[in-house]
């Protein structure tokens, strides 16, 4: 077993592709596997971006809305997941603000 417990200096400022209020922080990295904290700040936007690898994104805490390219906005809550193919192109916004558990597998 191992317990991971984020370090407050690997909380980043996020503002590629336009994302406003965005901060992650990486909890673990290996070969096949990413898992990124985000949070997205009331009024905030993780901007359009294609996802690297297969992607899906758990929402934690909070509500917001995504979609999928230049397609309609679809209502997320906490307890929902959402999944994107490798260089499908997203976008997620909160009007409340959210915290997400995104998961990125090769």
């Amino acid at each position: 077993m191992e317990i991971v417990r984020p370090e407050p200096e690997t909380l980043r400022q996020i503002s590629h592709h336009g994302s406003v209020g965005l901060t992650a922080q990486a909890l673990l990295r290996t070969g096949s596997v990413a898992m990124t904290v985000l949070r997205v700040a009331p009024g905030g936007e993780i901007g359009d971006h294609p996802a690297l690898r297969d992607q899906t994104l758990l929402i934690t805490e909070g509500a917001g809305q995504v979609r999928s390219g230049d397609g309609p906005w679809h209502d997320v809550i906490a307890g929902d997941a959402v999944r994107w193919a490798a260089g499908e192109s997203h976008t997620t916004r909160s009007a409340p603000g959210l915290t997400a558990v995104a998961v990125e597998v090769a």
